[in-house]
């Protein structure tokens, strides 16, 4: 590890042990009074921490399908290829937390596996999730105990359409749902596609730069693929919202409106569009050959793409389904209207500090002793 990457890893320890900190005290609030400090309800089930886990997940199948593919193509790559699965653990293990502690009663989320509906995508995804996790560390154990296991590669070859599948079927729980006409939509899994791809590379990128295992070529390479990725998004975004508001299906309109015009605008137009995409299109297209810049870019793309699952989940539930039916009860959780209250957000900030601190704590303490020293 170089002494710029020492730094980084050191000032992302510090970051995200305080952020475990800090935290804490949003898993205590979620233990002891379980979901009465949250701000969803019946007509609004779903907030924060479902956009966080399918954004983490999301990371996390990216950063292992491009593992699985440097697997074919640049083997030689082999500390970039582990700080990539090894990203796609952590990002995994946040995302599952996030949606864990989302359910009402996490304590059954067993009976996912033992009374599968094989009809429902929900039970399906339950099963991608079990064998995406079997296959991750697997790959990981291997890339960093037996690097030149025949089977490492074989399976890369398995791996990455089976990452591809897993993504797009993520997208999939949104785009089957017809009661929710902004989530059904054949663009949404290639959105989940798209997204994951993207945030997968700017882990990687980040994940590399801060332990040292980035040089120059894959610098260039990963930046061409990222560029790539993001007119990949800029285009499917457009034909989504284009189509959705021409078509002028009154609900869709409505969701599409509220996420374009609506109380929180600038998440759509500043911090999405504007630091998320444009931004970092910018900074790939003039970098030239800093490092610093196509890092920076990874760092937002990553960053802001939280973003873009908050603008799926909220603004198709926060939509009346029945005229008027905002005015025909009144209580806790009957409201149309959602902001995450602070438990919300502190319990966010725990859960991905932990995932930052399982990826420290693997590559500086338990991976390195596989090896004798990191490479």
């Amino acid at each position: 590890m170089n002494a710029k990457a020492s730094v980084w890893n050191r000032v992302l320890w510090v970051l995200a042990g305080l952020g475990f900190l800090v935290g804490l005290y949003g898993l205590y609030d979620r233990l002891v009074y379980g979901h009465l400090h949250a701000a969803y309800g019946s007509y609004v089930p779903w907030g924060l921490w479902v956009a966080a886990y399918i954004w983490l997940v999301g990371a996390s199948a990216g950063a292992f399908a491009l593992a699985a593919a440097l697997l074919i193509w640049r083997p030689a790559w082999l500390g970039l290829i582990r700080i990539a699965l090894l990203a796609a653990l952590a990002a995994f293990a946040g995302g599952m937390l996030s949606v864990w502690l989302d359910l009402g009663h996490p304590e059954r989320i067993f009976r996912l596996y033992t009374s599968t509906n094989f009809f429902s995508m929900m039970g399906l995804m339950a099963w991608f999730y079990l064998l995406y996790g079997i296959v991750l560390l697997w790959m990981l154990w291997q890339a960093w105990k037996r690097p030149d296991h025949p089977w490492l590669r074989r399976l890369a070859y398995l791996a990455v359409p089976y990452a591809i599948i897993f993504a797009g079927a993520e997208g999939a729980l949104f785009g089957v749902v017809g009661a929710r006409p902004m989530w059904e939509s054949g663009l949404t899994p290639l959105l989940f596609l798209v997204e994951a791809g993207l945030m997968g590379v700017g882990l990687t990128l980040v994940a590399g730069f801060i332990t040292g295992n980035l040089n120059e070529e894959a610098t260039q390479v990963l930046a061409r693929v990222l560029f790539a990725f993001l007119l990949a998004q800029a285009l499917f975004e457009w034909a989504e919202f284009s189509t959705g508001l021409y078509a002028g299906i009154p609900a869709k309109v409505r969701a599409l409106r509220t996420v374009l015009f609506g109380p929180f605008w600038w998440v759509f137009w500043i911090v999405h569009l504007g630091l998320g995409l444009v931004l970092p299109l910018l900074l790939l297209y003039f970098r030239g050959r800093d490092r610093g810049l196509t890092v920076l870019a990874g760092a937002l793309v990553v960053i802001t793409g939280l973003s873009t699952k908050l603008n799926l989940v909220i603004p198709a539930l926060v939509q009346e389904e029945l005229e008027g039916l905002s005015r025909a009860f009144s209580g806790p959780g009957l409201e149309f209207h959602y902001v995450p209250t602070a438990m919300e957000w502190l319990l966010f900030i725990w859960t991905v500090s932990l995932a930052a601190l399982l990826f420290l704590v693997g590559y500086n303490v338990v991976l390195p002793k596989l090896v004798g020293e990191v490479k």
